[in-house]
């Protein structure tokens, strides 16, 4: 299994649908039943840090068990390893072939007595045929022939897109083939909401206020000072203050609460899955948020993939600004909430 985890390429069979709000119980069959719109075939290949491949390596195992290490995927099925990555997606099987986009996320293998996994990525698109992003998180039970997780999303090109994926592997290689339907980006919002929150990493020195803290970290870092390789493979809890305004001491309406994974070697981008938790008069409830976040660009969009009370089964895009930074100990975004499915 070790060698198989080193080099292996995967594939998806994917159906995406768009926001169908009355969906209930009885309807399953018919949302299987529909046509697809589009169809494609991509590519992902794996290469995990073994300690020696630095050069090419495309993953990076960031949080071991007591009896494991960053340089071997640990035993009993790996369980308890984290691993980072940023693969490239191609058009065939060919690894050599230009990259149409990169697959970045993390998994997790969660099983003590058989292989398998959990997965949270997005395929971040960059050809000239394809913009945007598709988000992605699941249980990958390994061993199966097929297995199906959750598109929770999308940008750019693929707006607002769910629906399933068929993960499909052998010894080395696999394929993913997608389906789908992402139109919509002409819809109107049914409701906009702006937020800041404050990120505050501990250091080692800064115990009293700190708001996060690394808690995995390649075989090269530490958890006091972010990684170098623009920080790949770090991890950071936090429970962020949130506010309406840019000032830090402004009383907070609630928290940020999740974690972001640093999933690029040569230049800064993450992969965020966290939650706004609201504790204001104004606000009851929760959003939730998943995507990849390439932090070079100015603004950038991820996917509002639901909520709870006030945000009831809430969809939709939020746009990230870095609105201040200050060295590598905190940073403050700016949220602009875009919400096209309100239940309330």
């Amino acid at each position: 299994m070790d060698a198989k985890t080193l080099l292996f390429l995967a594939l998806f069979h994917l159906i995406l649908l768009l926001s169908p709000s009355i969906i209930n119980a009885s309807s399953t069959q018919k949302i299987r039943a529909r046509k697809p719109c589009k169809s494609l075939v991509f590519y992902f290949h794996d290469i995990i840090y073994n300690g020696k491949n630095s050069h090419n390596a495309t993953a990076v195992i960031v949080g071991a068990p007591a009896w494991g290490n960053k340089t071997i995927l640990a035993s009993q099925n790996h369980f308890g390893d984290l691993v980072v990555f940023d693969d490239p997606i191609t058009l065939d099987n060919n690894l050599h072939s230009t990259p149409v986009g990169r697959a970045q996320g993390f998994y997790i293998y969660d099983k003590k007595d058989i292989f398998t996994a959990w997965l949270g990525f997005s395929f971040v698109f960059n050809s000239t045929e394809h913009k945007g992003s598709l988000n992605f998180a699941g249980a990958d039970p390994l061993m199966n022939k097929t297995r199906e997780i959750s598109v929770i999303g999308g940008t750019g090109d693929f707006f607002m897109a769910r629906g399933i994926a068929t993960l499909m592997t052998d010894s080395f290689e696999g394929e993913k083939n997608i389906r789908a339907a992402a139109a919509a980006a002409r819809r109107k919002p049914c409701k906009t909401l702006v937020f800041y929150f404050h990120d505050i990493i501990y250091n080692g020195k800064n115990s009293h206020n700190a708001t996060s803290a690394i808690v995995g970290a390649p075989a090269w870092g530490n958890r006091i000072n972010l990684a170098g390789q623009s920080h790949f493979g770090d991890v950071v809890v936090f429970d962020d203050p949130i506010t309406l305004n840019n000032n830090l001491h402004s009383t907070p309406v609630g928290r940020a609460q999740g974690f972001y994974l640093y999933d690029k070697k040569e230049i800064f981008t993450a992969w965020l899955g966290f939650s706004f938790v609201f504790n204001s008069t104004k606000h009851k409830g929760s959003i939730n948020f998943a995507g990849a976040d390439p932090l070079m660009n100015k603004t950038r969009d991820i996917s509002v993939i639901g909520g709870t009370g006030d945000f009831f089964m809430a969809r939709g895009i939020a746009t990230l600004m870095t609105d201040a930074f200050e060295g590598e100990v905190y940073f403050r975004l700016r949220v602009d909430i875009k919400l096209y499915e309100c239940w309330y």
